[in-house]
Parts: structure tokens; C-alpha cells; sequence
């Protein structure tokens, strides 16, 4: 079943807010954990886990109604129209406000995340290619020693090797889905 456009907007938002709360939290155990308060950044990382697992959880409930494909183009688009130009915003007022080290900061990290993007559609070459290998090289490897296990009477061998072949397929089908992604 489709989801609807609210459920589907809902779900993501919620994803968002769960992955955020999660890195949050992770941040400031770590921080406590430096300054020697073991035992509450021990607390906040079990309820960062939490937060994982919701994230993880929407994440799943989001793919199974919509193509890896489409969630990773949306999440690259906005990483390069949205987030770029957020921390351009905020890092001009910064500098209004007489903080350009804030500034500085700021504009460092636009510039990583638009090379984010670049290294996304460099990527999405390398595991075309890797899709390609995996497709032919590989499956067809697992095979070949499939088959010749069988020949010589091991055919637990082969079952194993068959059954590998099987899951290198998807692997290859995963790969090509990022990558068309990318």
C-alpha cells in the first residue's frame, strides 16, 4: 500500500528528528565522558541507542514504500540545496552579529558538504563498477567451484557456494540500486 503524502512527510520528519536526537545525544555523552562523569554518559549513550533504533526502524518502514533509490537522490538533493545554503544563512549572520570565527566555521563546512556531493556522483561510478564485477567475476566464480565441488562429491561444497552466488546476486543488485542512486 502507498503511503500517503502526510504519513510519508511524517516519516521522514520523525526520521530526521530521531537520527539528530541520537547524534545529540552522543555528542554530550561524549563530552560528560571527558570530564569523568562515566556513569551519565553511559545513560545518555543507551537512550542515543534508542533513538538509533527509531531512526532505523522509520528508516525501514520508509523503504519498504519507497525505493533506496528515490530516499537516497531526495536525501542527496537536499544535502546540496538545503544544507548548503542553511549554513551560508547562518554563517552571514554570524558575521553580522561580529562573530566570524563562527562565519569561518561555517563557510568551511558548505564547502565539505557541496564536495559531500561531489564524492556522492564519484561513488555512484565506482560501485556501478563494482556492480559490473560483482555481476559477472564473482557470481560467476562461486559457480564455477560450485559445480566442480558437486563433481567431486561434495555437495554440501556446493549447496554453500550456490547459495553464496545467490546472495552475491543481490549484492550486486544492491550496489547497482545505490549507485543509479548516487
Amino acid at each position: 500500500m502507498v503511503l500517503g503524502k502526510e504519513t510519508e512527510m511524517g516519516l521522514k520528519e520523525l526520521f530526521k528528528a530521531n537520527a539528530e536526537d541520537f547524534m545529540s545525544l552522543m555528542l554530550v555523552a561524549e563530552k560528560l565522558e571527558q570530564l569523568g562523569k562515566k556513569e551519565e554518559a553511559k545513560a545518555l549513550r543507551e537512550k542515543a541507542l534508542v533513538e538509533l533504533g527509531h531512526a532505523k526502524a522509520i528508516f525501514e518502514t520508509l523503504l519498504k514504500h519507497q525505493e533506496l533509490q528515490g530516499m537516497v537522490s531526495e536525501m542527496a538533493k537536499e544535502e546540496q540545496e538545503q544544507h548548503i545554503s542553511e549554513y551560508n544563512k547562518v554563517a552571514m549572520t554570524a558575521k553580522q552579529e561580529g562573530h566570524e570565527d563562527i562565519e569561518k566555521m561555517l563557510c568551511s563546512f558548505a564547502d565539505q558538504e557541496a564536495k559531500i556531493a561531489e564524492t556522492i556522483a564519484r561513488v555512484s561510478k565506482v560501485l556501478e563498477s563494482m556492480a559490473k564485477e560483482e555481476d559477472m567475476q564473482h557470481i560467476s566464480e562461486y559457480n564455477k567451484v560450485a559445480m566442480t565441488a558437486k563433481q567431486e562429491g561434495h555437495e554440501d561444497i556446493e549447496k554453500m557456494l550456490c547459495a553464496f552466488a545467490e546472495q552475491e546476486a543481490k549484492i550486486s543488485e544492491t550496489i547497482k540500486t545505490v549507485a543509479k542512486a548516487l
